[in-house]
């Protein structure tokens, strides 16, 4: 397995008291893979996405990179995450050719190699290298997403976390978001934990599912089963409420 989370739970402490964001989650996800992590807001997907890229450590149990012993600092270049909102990754005054190449510079490459690796990763999603010269406030929110997956490539990820990526795309953008993340899966053979609320957009993209609610995972195996026969009430209630149904 690429990787695995055993009984991870994760609180935070605050004046109000304890509050437990995830739950005693188990799961595994192969090479090669596209694994749906689906749940409402404030369900803890993101708060399992940011332990597993390494911004959050777990409060119990514990998170496996290729059978590595939790803690092993070699796996999280191989983990990249591309968030919500991609201005998180982004500095505003910098120009897109600077913020695609800045992990490759920060990796002792060359300047001049940066740039031009930066330009072939532009192309390999779906963006023209005119764009390297402009700023993220010059692009748009779905090109502003693509550039914050090409730099993701960057770093040759074995693992692309794509969290409510497609959230604020129409839907024809955002089924060609999914076909782009197919086709960088196929192409950079890595695995894909794809983060969402939207249940029916994960129809034929991935191979399997988890089901998040208040912080615990209450269903998970391969996608199609999951939704012709959901065995959880909470995922029929979600599959009732959308348009999948």
């Amino acid at each position: 397995m690429l990787l695995e989370l055993r009984q991870v739970t994760k609180r935070f402490v605050d004046r109000g008291g304890d509050f437990t964001a995830v739950r005693d989650v188990t799961l595994s996800l192969g090479e090669d893979e596209i694994f749906a992590l689906i749940g409402e807001s404030g369900s803890g997907k993101s708060t399992l996405a940011e332990m597993v890229v390494g911004l959050q450590q777990p409060t119990e149990g514990s998170i496996h990179w290729q059978g590595e012993a939790p803690g092993q600092a070699a796996s999280r270049p191989h983990v990249q995450i591309v968030f919500q909102n991609p201005d998180r990754s982004m500095n505003p005054y910098w120009k897109v050719r600077d913020i695609v190449a800045e992990p490759l510079i920060l990796r002792k490459t060359g300047r001049a190699e940066a740039w031009k690796r930066a330009g072939d990763l532009l192309e390999q999603v779906r963006l023209p290298r005119e764009l390297l010269d402009r700023r993220p406030d010059e692009c748009s929110g779905g090109q502003k997403q693509r550039i914050a997956i090409a730099r993701a490539l960057s770093m040759t990820p074995k693992l692309l976390i794509a969290d409510e990526i497609t959230s604020a795309l129409d839907p024809g953008t955002e089924r060609e978001m999914l076909a782009l993340l197919q086709t960088l899966k196929r192409k950079h053979r890595m695995a894909v934990l794809y983060i969402t609320h939207r249940l029916e957009t994960i129809a034929g993209f991935a191979d399997r599912i988890a089901v998040m609610k208040d912080g615990a995972v209450v269903e998970t195996g391969h996608t199609a089963s999951v939704l012709s026969q959901p065995q959880s009430s909470y995922t029929r209630a979600l599959l009732a409420a959308c348009s999948y149904a």
